[in-house]
């Protein structure tokens, strides 16, 4: 009787352990997504520092579109700062700002990692014991 209430237990601590993986792996992808974009965004930064001013480029839109648009500025840029809330930065500023952005997701990400390997081995420790009692 306690070895079924036992197994029932470990089943049901494996569903919820796998749904949560579930959600580990999806935060994983976020952030290297996030971190991806961030790449580009530092790439486009350098891109417009060298760029002179009045100087034609191709804005991304969406969708593999593209305008044409001469730079008016490169001494400032926006920066959206969430709830569509910008913020006029240089592009010093605005490099460093993405610097610290791409720290800290790389630090969610190494602990996203962690967190997945351990629900991982946990998991792992579930079947063997799930297979052993039988």
């Amino acid at each position: 009787m306690a070895e079924a209430r036992e197994r029932e237990e470990l089943r049901a601590e494996y569903g919820a352990l796998a749904q949560l993986l579930e959600d580990v792996r999806r935060r994983v992808e976020l952030l290297n997504t996030t971190l991806a974009e961030l790449a580009a965004a530092k790439s486009a930064l350098e891109e417009i520092g060298s760029l002179s001013e009045g100087e034609e480029l191709l804005v991304p839109v969406g969708a593999g579109v593209f305008v044409r648009a001469r730079l008016a500025s490169k001494d400032k840029v926006l920066v959206t700062l969430g709830a569509n809330v910008m913020v006029e930065k240089t592009l010093e500023d605005t490099r460093k700002y993405l610097e610290e952005r791409e720290q800290k997701v790389r630090d969610a990400l190494q602990k996203s990692v962690a967190d997945y390997q351990a629900l991982v081995g946990r998991l792992r420790e579930i079947e063997q014991r799930l297979r052993s009692a039988r």
